[in-house]
Order: structure tokens, then sequence, then C-alpha cells
């Protein structure tokens, strides 16, 4: 595919004697948002370029998160420049093996994805127990009561009225449990939390856990990225056994906290903003692949209600759902 010759200066400007016609130039992705990503590879050299509006608010945050963290910890992918007037960035090549793929392809060796699932959960613990003063970018955001209130409003909005035309699945009772839910996430301890920990940003590249997407990281709850991670909706192979043994697996890491009610009411929490993504996204977005997703993650929050008894309302409005489905 061609660059642009805004594309092709940064490049020339970067990369000493560039020339072209000596690289492969292909099409690496596109997120949810609008950034596209350029794979550039020549012999055994290989780059990615971003490209992605400088006006967006997360720009500069995922620039400064990358050099605060990058000298203390290995996960993050490695920025070598940026431009902003031409809203391009150049950085590492991870490769293409996300923690989905990799699932996909040892869809038959259980025991593979189990430990490949718990170096990814000793990765994240490193992540986890960073000391706050390393990133002060990260710091200036937190998880408390009106993200959590966002969260739930945000399923409500796109999945529960748009997508499945049932605004009036939400009673009183239901705005009642919401806001008590997120007043107690928003009161749980807090760590540097991704935010968005699921298989499509968790690469493996030279048999390491490597982390892209990170310019939403903030002060969350830890079990927040735990359960972004456990009940991912792009992985169908985590069954009930494997679930367990990754959980437990999780819940012993030296320093965790151990009540599970904490670790459902995170878990909840993410599925509703996951699910508000997929209906936003399928909606008003142009991109249906995503609603694929939605009774998967359905069903993944019916489970997680049925270990908080204490919210009802929410789970009627979820099993209604899953019915329509």
């Amino acid at each position: 595919m061609e660059l642009t010759s805004a594309q092709t200066d940064f490049l020339k400007f970067t990369l000493k004697e560039f020339d072209l016609s000596e690289w492969k130039v292909e099409l690496a992705g596109q997120a949810a948002s609008t950034r596209r990503f350029f794979r550039l590879s020549r012999l055994k050299e290989s780059y990615i370029l971003v490209e992605w509006d400088s006006a967006d608010e997360d720009w500069p945050r995922f620039l400064g998160i990358e050099a605060e963290v990058s000298s203390v910890v290995p996960f993050l992918p490695k920025i070598y420049a940026s431009d902003p007037k031409a809203g391009l960035i150049l950085e590492e090549d991870l490769g293409e093996v996300t923690l989905k793929q990799f699932c996909e392809d040892s869809a038959d060796n259980i025991p593979v994805i189990e430990n490949m699932y718990k170096e990814v959960i000793d990765t994240m613990y490193a992540w986890q127990r960073l000391d706050t003063d390393v990133s002060s970018i990260i710091t200036s955001r937190a998880m408390d009561k009106e993200v959590f209130l966002w969260e739930s409003g945000y399923f409500a909005r796109h999945c529960v009225a748009e997508f499945f035309k049932k605004p009036a699945l939400l009673t009183p009772q239901w705005e009642e449990e919401r806001v008590r839910m997120a007043i107690h996430a928003g009161s749980l301890d807090k760590t540097f939390t991704h935010r968005d920990f699921q298989s499509e940003n968790i690469l493996v590249h030279n048999k390491k856990i490597r982390f892209v997407d990170f310019q939403g990281a903030r002060l969350g709850p830890p079990h927040y990225d735990a359960a972004s991670l456990l009940y991912d909706p792009y992985v169908n192979l985590l069954n009930d056994n494997t679930f367990k043994i990754l959980f437990e697996y999780y819940l012993a890491k030296k320093d965790n906290l151990t009540k599970k009610d904490e670790f459902y009411i995170c878990a909840a929490q993410r599925l509703m903003q996951a699910l508000g993504a997929y209906g936003n996204l399928s909606i008003n977005k142009g991109k249906s692949r995503y609603s694929q997703f939605i009774p998967v993650a359905l069903q993944r929050l019916s489970s997680v209600f049925e270990r908080l008894p204490r919210y009802p309302a929410m789970a009627k409005v979820v099993n209604n759902l899953i019915q329509d489905k």
C-alpha cells in the first residue's frame, strides 16, 4: 500500500536513508478508534507507524506514559519518534501474535494456554506493584465513583436502550443499585490499572508479554484488569475449570486482595463498559463486527451477577437481554 507524502517525509526524517522502494508497507490493524497502524519491514528490520489525530486528549498520555514507565518495566512498545503536526508515531513492532491469536493457535492444548495466562497474570501483577510515583500521568486519572457510574450509564445507553431498544428495563431499582455498586467500586484500593486489559491489547513477542493501547492507564482497583483478562469476551476458550485455575492463581499472588465480591464487582463494571462499547461501535460507529461479542459478554455478566445477590435489579436487566437475544 502507498504512504502519503507527509508519512514518507516523517519516515525519511526519522529513519536514516529511508527509501520507500526498499520497504514493504502493509496495514497492521485498526483500533476501535480512528487510529490506523502500518507495518514497515525490510529484511530483519520492522516498525509500526501509527496514524492518530494528535488533537486526541490521549495522544500526549500515550507518549508520556511510555517515557515515564519504560525505564522501569519492559512491557510497553518503544516509541522512536512522533510528529503531532502530521499525527504520526513510529514505534516498536511487537509482531502479530496477540493473546487472542495465541489462544486460537493453541486451542487444542489448554495447558499451554493456562501457562501463557499465568505469565500474563505475573506481568499484570508486576505492573500493579509499581510505585505510583513512577508516572504522574497515570496517577492524574483515577477510577472513582463517577467513572464507574459512567460505565454503567454507557451500558444502559448504548446496549440496553440503543442496541436492544429496551430502556423500560432501567427502573429506579436499577438506578439505585448501579449507584451503590459505583460507590463500592470507587472505594476500593487502587494501583496502576491498564483499563482495557484484554486479549487484543496483550501481545506475545519473543516469548515475552507486552502491553499496547495503554493511553487510558490510571489508578484503579487491581481486580479491574484481572476481571478484564479473565472475562474477556474475545476469548471463548476459558471454560469453568480453566477460569478456576487462573482465578485461584491470581488470588494467590503475594499481597493480593482476596475478597472475591470485590473482584466480581469489578467484573460487573468492566463487562458493562465492554457491552456499552460493543453497542456504541455497532450502532453509531459503523463497526457491526463488535455485535458478535454481545451474547458472550451478557452470559458472562449474568454469571457474575449470580455471585452478587445484593444487585437483583441489575441482574434482571441482563437476564432480560439474554432472553431477548
